[in-house]
């Protein structure tokens, strides 16, 4: 049996600079205490992007501020993930996006693990193509990281 602080690990990728494993060790830390909020199975890919858009917040914040992933404030991550008035999904994935490029990271890039980890989060998955999959991810792999900061999860920041 893999837990999901072992899935992690693959969906961190390869590689990557000191903050974007950090980003991934305080996520780890943060599921940890929660991993009885995750099922053993994923297959729908969902607990896969909200655990890695969380990481991938921790990674922008910490960058953007210059401070350690490991102090990153929750708001802060609500920031990131809440949309503005007015905003759609795809306004807070341009967002993410243009974040991801101020710090250097072409996200087009499949070589780059945060970029590589980006793609997949960016990518819209089309309802249309599970209109008979009730467990099936619709929008933005992004939108997943909501669950992850429910309050039915409870992570503790």
């Amino acid at each position: 049996m893999t837990t999901i602080t072992e899935q992690s690990q693959t969906w961190q990728g390869e590689g990557g600079t000191a903050e974007w494993t950090q980003a991934w060790d305080r996520t780890r830390e943060l599921i940890g205490t929660r991993a009885d909020r995750f099922s053993e199975s994923d297959s729908d890919g969902s607990q896969e992007d909200g655990i890695s858009a969380l990481a991938t917040a921790l990674y922008i914040t910490a960058r953007e501020r210059r401070i350690e992933p490991a102090v990153v404030p929750r708001q802060a991550v609500d920031e990131l993930v809440d949309r503005r008035p007015g905003e759609t999904d795809l306004d807070v994935v341009r967002r993410w996006e243009a974040h991801l490029e101020s710090l250097g990271h072409d996200v087009d890039d499949k070589t780059d693990p945060v970029s590589a980890r980006w793609h997949r989060l960016r990518y819209d998955h089309d309802p249309e193509l599970y209109w008979d999959d009730a467990l099936a991810q619709h929008g933005y792999g992004l939108t997943a990281i909501r669950y992850v900061l429910s309050d039915h999860v409870g992570l503790a920041f």
